[in-house]
């Protein structure tokens, strides 16, 4: 019945044991059997088989020789309280957070400034830190890379927890916090006055005039415009029309209006803006407006510029100017790319929408040598021999990017006996993430494992159905392949990392041994009539030589006259319903005319 509640019965102490060990194991701690056993078994027993407490508490250890476990159990201070096992856990991830470094603990404080349960974008986390002073320069590093150290330093004492993207599985995009954690960040966050929280109907007062880091979430008062406020960050979560006006600002470095989840009827007014001289990170959510005001130009220390879902359609020239600009991210606008962008030369990171045939991108991208991630996550439109060049020269231009990540390339040369100048160019080896398919033969020949060590994630249009160049990357998680004729993989191959493959081609079987860590499955059948009925040339029960399959997702095609589409879809999902490892899986019917419209093209 809907009204029960299940209680959620604790570890046994073997599972107990087991989760310890596996995070022992992931912290690269050897294992052995001349572990303090006495300690240990203590140690697990006050866990009260709660796995926050015992992942947290080995995430503590494995930074720790073994001689000085004991030590940690006695400082831990385990309580005989009538909630034992919660209090425990409590103490358990407050002995954590004193473990950790100072600039660590200010890092983990900064996330009271999320409401509980927050899905949290980890690039957004770590640009506010930057901007909030918290990253600490190091010679030949960049200050991203090491906000992203200090995030998969948490992550890996446990006291976040990482979230892969929907759509790219294997890179982390955010975190979540554990309740138990939340309220003991918030309580600390509080006890330091580290930042200042309004929610609900908390009455506003003059003491949070002086507030460090002011944060409004769902509120129903408005906060008054009357008061100078001292907050170096402001982060709202509400209507715009509850909010002080920008001229109460004095000494901001940090403004996020997020918005609420639906637009504002009515827009914030961003006047007074470019009096922010401190500023180091906007962000302007879903808060109505149309037009950002050239002042913007002004904010000569602005680190990043994020316009979020708003009715933007160009940027004011004078952002140009902005010298440190190092995000800019207008994926969710209407804005067009300017002409100008070329003059960001500080910039790190580049979020667009879409890029028109007319744009002059092509050539103004190969200006920003300091880009390691773009995404545009719309379209690119390139067309003709000179402009294809130029769009290869500037990303062969870009010695430290890192990620491209192009949801829809489409471009075309004038004639396949031009010049390519593919033949001469070589993609940055710190290439992690390459998200770039479009029709160009000689750029399928630049993709191999010596030239790009790091690709882990691929997107590529083919011609040809092998698959073995593919196969020799050993930290490739997730592989796309597509193209415009019917393509055939005979075999497969180990693929050793592999979590996610999508292909527009058929298949034949997969063997045992090949991509033994596979998660996901998009491919293409065609169905045949045969003397016993439909048959589709793959093998459907091989897919229980994938042991870790979770979802497969088939694109069908029934080409002949003879074949009922709706037959074929049921063969097809007979076959996948009698898989040992209860796989997910969905089918796509496709039209006849697609199939014949490829077979054509790989013909002529």
């Amino acid at each position: 019945m809907a009204s029960e509640v299940y209680k959620l019965q604790p570890l046994s102490l073997d599972l107990s044991k087991d989760l310890f060990h596996r995070r022992l194991s992931c912290a690269a701690i050897e294992w052995n059997n001349h572990l303090p056993a006495v300690v240990y078994d203590k140690i697990l027993h006050k866990c009260g088989g709660i796995p926050l407490a015992i992942i947290t508490i080995a995430s503590l250890l494995a930074g720790k020789p073994v001689e000085f476990w004991s030590k940690v159990y006695t400082s831990i201070g385990f309580g005989h309280e009538e909630n034992e096992d919660v209090e425990n856990t409590r103490k358990i991830l407050l002995f954590s957070y004193y473990d950790l470094p100072c600039h660590l603990k200010t890092c983990l404080l900064y996330l009271s400034i999320y409401p509980e349960d927050h899905l949290i974008e980890k690039d957004s986390l770590i640009w506010k830190w930057i901007a909030e002073g918290f990253i600490h320069e190091e010679p030949g590093v960049g200050l991203f890379e090491i906000g992203e150290r200090y995030f998969n330093e948490l992550v890996n004492k446990s006291m976040i927890m990482a979230v892969e993207g929907d759509e790219h599985i294997g890179i982390i995009t955010g975190c979540r916090v554990h309740d138990m954690m939340v309220d003991m960040i918030c309580l600390l966050s509080k006890e330091e006055k580290f930042v200042t929280v309004l929610d609900s109907k908390e009455q506003y007062t003059t003491s949070h005039c002086n507030a460090r880091r002011l944060v409004v979430h769902r509120r129903a008062q408005p906060l008054a415009s009357t008061s100078t406020l001292q907050a170096r960050s402001f982060n709202a979560m509400c209507s715009v029309d509850l909010l002080p006006s920008l001229s109460c600002f004095q000494v901001l470095r940090v403004l996020a209006l997020e918005g609420n989840d639906t637009l504002d009827k009515c827009s914030y007014k961003l006047e007074h803006v470019g009096k922010l001289v401190h500023l180091r990170h906007l962000k302007l959510g879903r808060i109505g407006i149309s037009e950002l005001p050239k002042e913007i130009g002004h904010l000569k220390l602005l680190l990043v510029l994020d316009l979020g879902r708003n009715s933007i359609s160009e940027l004011p020239e004078s952002i140009g100017r902005l010298s440190e600009l190092k995000c800019l991210n207008i994926c969710e606008t209407d804005i067009e790319v300017p002409y100008w962008i070329g003059n960001l030369t500080s910039l790190e990171e580049l979020c667009l929408g879409r890029v028109h045939g007319h744009s002059n991108f092509v050539t103004e991208l190969g200006k920003l040598t300091e880009l390691r991630k773009l995404h545009i996550f719309k379209s690119v439109y390139v067309y003709g021999g000179s402009r294809m060049n130029s769009w290869a020269e500037s990303v062969a231009k870009l010695s430290k990017i890192q990620v491209i990540d192009i949801d829809f390339f489409l471009g075309c040369r004038d004639s396949s006996h031009e010049e390519n100048p593919w033949e001469r160019i070589v993609l940055s080896p710190q290439i992690r993430v390459l998200h770039m398919s479009y029709l160009e033969p000689g750029m399928v020949a630049r993709i191999n494992p010596s030239l790009l060590p790091n690709l882990s994630h691929l997107k590529l249009h083919v011609c040809s159905p092998e698959l073995e160049v593919f196969g020799s990357f050993r930290e490739l998680v997730a592989l796309k392949l597509e193209t415009v004729s019917t393509l055939h993989h005979d075999t497969i191959g180990a693929f050793p990392k592999l979590r996610f493959f999508r292909t527009e081609a058929t298949l034949d079987s997969f063997q045992e041994g090949d991509m033994p860590v596979l998660e996901s499955l998009q491919f293409e059948v065609v169905a045949q009539s045969s003397d016993d009925g439909i048959s589709f040339g793959f093998d459907f029960a091989s897919l229980g030589n994938l042991p870790l399959l979770k979802r497969v997702v088939v694109t069908l095609y029934a080409p002949r006259a003879d074949v009922d589409q709706k037959k074929a879809e049921n063969t097809a999902k007979r076959a996948m319903d009698m898989l040992p490892n209860r796989v997910e899986h969905s089918i796509i019917p496709r039209a006849t005319e697609n199939w014949r419209r490829r077979l054509k093209h790989r013909l002529s």
